[in-house]
């Protein structure tokens, strides 16, 4: 027998080995050549899996544990181990390898209640599977368990950062056995004299004391049982670091603790916890002043539960808790977070929280290994966490830029902020950033913000909080100067559009300003964006002034198309064709599918051959409606972009993708380049439709690299 045989039955003890796949013993393999390659790592899988097993994972976690071993990585690169062993294991191996790396822990950074949380949810964060931080608490056990042979600095080091990050994870996943494993192991290293003078005064030993809990449980299953109540009844001793914990905050002896052991019991309705605890009280005689009826009068956080101190069996003391199986979802899972109560955890992150909660209940409730494989055990999270370059960790949502991490840092940074780098790089200010990111930020002395940072289409901006101290600023400045930015913008505007004809009193008006000089200085002041503005422009360059391509009967309504005939929502022009697959007819609910060359077939939205359409096809489908929909048809108007700029490579295809973004149509281009100094004049003739955001067009556009300026106006009637 093989010794990777050997080793994939004693990991899968109760499978058929002749069953097992091709590729579990080849992982099996691979372990035990890491484990005899020279210059090994402190800890290698083999290790790491062996704490994990009593958490009957599912086969692709146990699997990406045996070749995540760091001894591989030379050797192993993701996209090898992606060919052997498929992409799913292979991103959970790719997690596993990142968080085993990260060495980002500062006692001195992260010491506060607020920094020790972010870093907490940064490594959520970082996990794109939530089973990517299991394996990680199972290698965090086994590093712990080899401290004993490494110098004092690592020792505190490593212990450190386990009992502040690592252990308040294993609790928040409900990870009972790898947290008071972590617990007890990094307070043997922190505190060893402690740690020796409270495992000497406890007078049994651990095993004995579970022993003990295991026959008080049953003693207490058969009490019950007799009196035809159905309970779940779980129970452990408490280990040396909780002990020791409740010893400093009450200031008690070990002698004078009643939960040394302690049982919970589960059962279905409020009235049955009262039936346990008087059958409990008339078994064993039980201490008054440890008696709180938390059911009848809750906690704060909502925490129900019924505690009782009881003198047990040998005239030892046992505490027992019973609650329902509700009030035990509404501890471990609810919104009152018991992991918040019980760590005072800051910077609650609802979104990542419900994922955490998910995997707690899949952990707790799966009956089969495999059940992984069926619920999305991906993080979701609201907030990004990223670095400072002195570790530091800043929490911004989803989006948020560089120049919002400036802001986040301090107002005066951000208003000097002239660029960032990221890892080292120069990033643009509008790069949205990851979780894990170190930013370093390139401020002038005494800077100014950039009027454009407001300009919502340029995307500069995801925080309110920059918007609003950006806004501050302008706020200060002197009235006159706000006037003048003002009316700069609004005549960049006009300019870009060609409308000469329109009165800055007439939009002033629109914006209910008397004055154009208040109207000016809302501008300048940023209290009015250019979207606002460029879209009361918009306003006046429909009908008459610009004639539409679909003739409409009147100027409020457009011509109604058949009952039979069917439209784009957002693009009437493009060619349909109704599918004879499934033969789609008035009334039934409908979706478009882009094919290549013949535009838009249109299936019924129940077609075999749409529910069917893999991932990449599915990108293709489009929203369609009949033509006797409600849904307003939009019109579509011709007119011609002017575009300055400096000649590149992929200038024109990065106009096309941008005019492809915002649903425009080209027509027809005309570009001229001058060798002498590389400038290009390109002339676009686009079919704009009346819902399109002129102004995104035109910013977002004018912010590719080396275009100068951009401007639209009225094409020639062509008809």
């Amino acid at each position: 027998m093989t010794t990777a045989l050997v080793l994939a039955q004693k990991i899968f003890p109760n499978r058929d080995p002749d069953q097992l796949p091709a590729y579990l013993l080849r992982a099996c393999s691979l372990a035990l050549e890491a484990d005899a390659l020279p210059n090994r790592r402190v800890i290698s899988s083999l290790e790491a899996i062996n704490e994990l097993l009593p958490l009957n994972l599912d086969d692709n976690t146990l699997t990406a544990t045996l070749i995540s071993d760091l001894n591989l990585e030379p050797y192993y690169p993701i996209e090898k181990l992606e060919s052997e062993f498929g992409n799913n294991i292979a991103k959970l191996v790719e997690g596993i390898r990142r968080l085993n790396n990260f060495k980002e822990f500062d006692p001195t950074t992260h010491s506060d209640q607020v920094q020790t949380e972010r870093l907490r949810q940064m490594l959520l964060a970082m996990t794109s599977d939530i089973r990517i931080m299991v394996v990680k608490l199972g290698y965090r056990v086994a590093r712990l368990r080899h401290l004993k042979f490494e110098d004092e600095t690592t020792r505190r080091q490593i212990a450190e950062e386990t009992q502040l990050i690592f252990a308040p994870l294993a609790n928040r996943l409900g990870m009972a056995q790898l947290k008071w494993e972590l617990e007890d192991l990094s307070f043997r290293f922190l505190h060893p004299d402690t740690y020796r003078t409270i495992a000497n005064q406890l007078a049994d030993k651990r095993t004995e004391r579970e022993n003990y809990i295991r026959l008080f449980t049953a003693q207490l299953q058969s009490i019950l049982l007799d009196e035809g109540i159905v309970a779940e009844i779980s129970g452990r001793p408490k280990h040396i670091y909780s002990i020791w914990k409740k010893m400093s905050k009450k200031k008690l002896t070990v002698d004078e603790l009643y939960d040394l052991r302690a049982v919970r019991i589960y059962v279905r309705h409020v009235s049955e916890c009262y039936r346990v605890l008087s059958l409990v009280h008339s078994q064993w005689n039980f201490i008054r002043s440890e008696y709180d009826d938390y059911v009848t009068t809750p906690k704060e956080n909502g925490y129900q539960s019924i505690h009782t101190v009881v003198i047990g069996p040998q005239g030892k003391t046992v505490e027992i808790q019973i609650r329902t199986y509700e009030m035990h979802q509404h501890a471990e899972h609810g919104i009152a977070a018991h992991w918040k109560y019980k760590e005072g955890g800051k910077g609650y992150d609802e979104n990542l929280e419900t994922s955490i909660s998910n995997m707690r209940q899949l952990l707790e409730n799966r009956t089969d290994y495999e059940v992984f494989n069926e619920i999305s055990t991906e993080l979701q999270s609201k907030n990004i966490y990223v670095l400072t370059p002195k570790n530091q960790i800043i929490s911004l949502p989803q989006g948020a830029t560089a120049l919002d991490f400036a802001y986040a840092i301090h107002s005066d940074l951000g208003h000097s902020c002239r660029g960032a780098k990221l890892n080292g790089r120069i990033i643009t200010l509008t790069r949205a950033l990851d979780t894990g990111d170190r930013i370093e930020i390139l401020a002038v002395k005494n800077g100014e913000p950039n009027r454009n940072w407001l300009n919502p289409n340029l995307c500069y901006l995801k925080t309110s909080r920059a918007r609003t101290r950006i806004k501050h600023w302008f706020n200060k400045r002197d009235r006159h100067l706000n006037i003048e930015s003002g009316e700069q913008l609004y005549q960049r505007e006009i300019k870009r559009l060609h409308i000469h004809d329109i009165k800055a009193k007439d939009i002033a008006k629109y914006f209910y300003f008397e004055h154009e000089k208040d109207f000016f200085e809302a501008l300048g002041k940023g209290q009015l964006n250019e979207r606002q503005l460029l879209s009361a422009l918009q306003k006046r360059l429909q009908p008459p002034s610009v004639k539409p391509i679909i003739r409409t009967a009147s100027p409020e309504r457009p011509v109604k198309l058949a009952d039979d005939q069917v439209y784009v929502v957002g693009a009437p022009l493009l060619k349909t064709l109704l599918a004879p697959c499934c033969s789609p007819k008035p009334g039934d609910q409908i979706i478009g599918f882009v094919t290549r060359g013949r535009g838009v077939t249109v299936h019924t939205s129940d077609c075999a051959n749409i529910l069917n359409l893999s991932n990449p096809d599915r990108q293709r489908l489009i929203e369609v409606n009949w033509g006797n929909s409600n849904e307003p048809l939009a019109e579509i108007y011709l007119m011609t972009m002017h575009i300055l700029a400096f000649d590149r490579k992929g200038l024109l295809r990065d106009i096309m993708s941008k005019l492809t973004d915002l649903d425009v149509n080209l027509v027809r281009s005309n570009t001229v380049t001058q060798r002498q100094d590389r400038t290009v004049e390109m002339e676009l003739a686009l079919e704009v439709s009346s819902q399109t955001d002129l102004s995104a067009l035109l910013d977002q556009i004018e912010a590719l690299p080396n275009v100068e300026e951009v401007s639209l106006e009225q094409a020639e009637d062509d008809s």
